[in-house]
């Protein structure tokens, strides 16, 4: 009996011992996260003093690409048009990159871990500036008002200016300004030569004959076109020829002659210029930074005649003429040593500027030939100082 109780027992102590060694049920593994993304349109304010500028980051997949890369742009919500592309967008682990190297602008950060906001710094020069993003829905999208569009003229109007007033300029040392398309036309330190410039959109080289003043005596134009809404480039070039002629008596002729030119060819063996985002980069801008020893020029959204326009105000002998056969608008960059950018300007043989410039281009994957052409000029064969007012 007494063995027989102890078997008993003993299979009992087993009998719970196996039921406490026995596992509990397992739980479902944790549903997999989703692969984070910076896809998508992250806002966020940058506050430099006591002003806020809203932004936003569009971040989009290359679609022309097969490596995952990303590409997009920054846009500044309260003004219509104002952004630039970026030169990149990356995503390693949680840190975030974007850059626009022609602006000198880098902004890096973390990707929260549910990947709806970004930690980040937003540095440009010698700024540093702290910067949350985040992830914006269709909801928490910002929209900025966009501004009422302004009528324009009649496409086959003939306007003129009803009304001008020239003034002798008081401070000649300012530069040259004027908007075709604005109402009132307004001009600001131009000479006579200046507005036959304008009318006839020309270079200087291309304005023949005329007194000494035309070049000396500068002026205020305030002029009111006569026919409602906004004139284009061309209409108002055009009421600046009636104007010249009304005001300052211009009597001239054009004819074509040969000049030495240097035209603009695309190299064979060089880098294609790279098209432009036109929802970044639509708007013909201009940025420059210095890089080391150098300074980089970058052309955003230009066409290669707007780089050509840029080009010859470096060339006082020769035209700079578009043969590369281009058309569209196009991401150029430009870098030349920053000790030739930041000398005193001069002009004559001793000006190393044309010849940064030329290598610039040279290496950017055009290339220059020098020829003869014939262009338009206008000759002056009779001007008075304008009438008064």
């Amino acid at each position: 009996m007494p063995i027989h109780r102890t078997a008993l027992l003993l299979t009992a102590f087993l009998g719970a011992s196996v039921a406490i060694a026995q596992a509990p049920p397992q739980a479902p593994p944790p549903a997999a996260l989703p692969a984070q993304t910076i896809v998508g349109t992250w806002q966020g304010a940058l506050t430099v003093g006591a002003n806020s500028t809203r932004i936003a980051f569009t971040i989009q997949k290359n679609q022309n690409k097969t490596d995952g890369s990303l590409h997009g742009g920054l846009t500044y919500v309260d003004h219509p048009g104002a952004g630039m592309a970026l030169t990149s967008a990356t995503l390693s682990a949680s840190d975030v990159t974007l850059l626009a190297d022609y602006t000198g602008l880098t902004v890096h950060g973390k990707l929260s871990a549910d990947g709806k906001s970004i930690d980040a710094t937003w540095g440009q020069g010698k700024q540093s500036l702290p910067l949350t993003l985040t992830l914006a829905t269709p909801e928490t999208l910002w929209k900025h008002e966009a501004p009422a569009a302004r009528p324009a003229m009649a496409a086959n109007a003939d306007p003129s200016f009803e009304v001008a007033t020239i003034k002798p300029t008081e401070h000649v040392e300012h530069g040259v300004g004027f908007d075709l398309t604005g109402r009132p036309f307004v001009a600001s330190h131009v000479s006579a030569m200046e507005l036959i410039k304008i009318a006839y959109n020309i270079r200087g080289r291309q304005v023949i004959g005329g007194p000494s003043w035309l070049n000396e005596n500068q002026f205020d134009v305030t002029a009111q076109p006569d026919t409602p809404g906004v004139p284009s480039e061309e209409q108002g070039r055009l009421m600046v020829r009636k104007l010249v002629v009304e005001r300052f008596h211009l009597v001239s002729h054009t004819e074509e002659r040969p000049f030495p030119t240097m035209a603009l060819t695309l190299d064979p063996k060089g880098p294609r210029p790279t098209p432009s985002d036109p929802e970044f980069n639509g708007h013909g801008a201009q940025y420059g930074h210095t890089d080391g020893s150098d300074i980089v020029y970058q052309f955003s959204g230009v066409t290669i005649q707007q780089l050509v326009e840029r080009l010859m105000t470096f060339f006082q002998d020769k035209q700079v003429i578009d043969e590369t056969g281009l058309t569209g608008i196009y991401d150029i960059t430009l870098r030349m040593p920053a000790s030739v950018e930041q000398s005193p300007r001069t002009t004559g043989p001793d000006d190393e500027r044309p010849a940064a410039w030329i290598a610039a281009v040279e290496h950017a994957g055009f290339k220059f030939v020098s020829k003869k052409a014939p262009l338009k000029v206008v000759v002056v064969d009779h001007i008075d100082p304008p009438t008064p007012n």
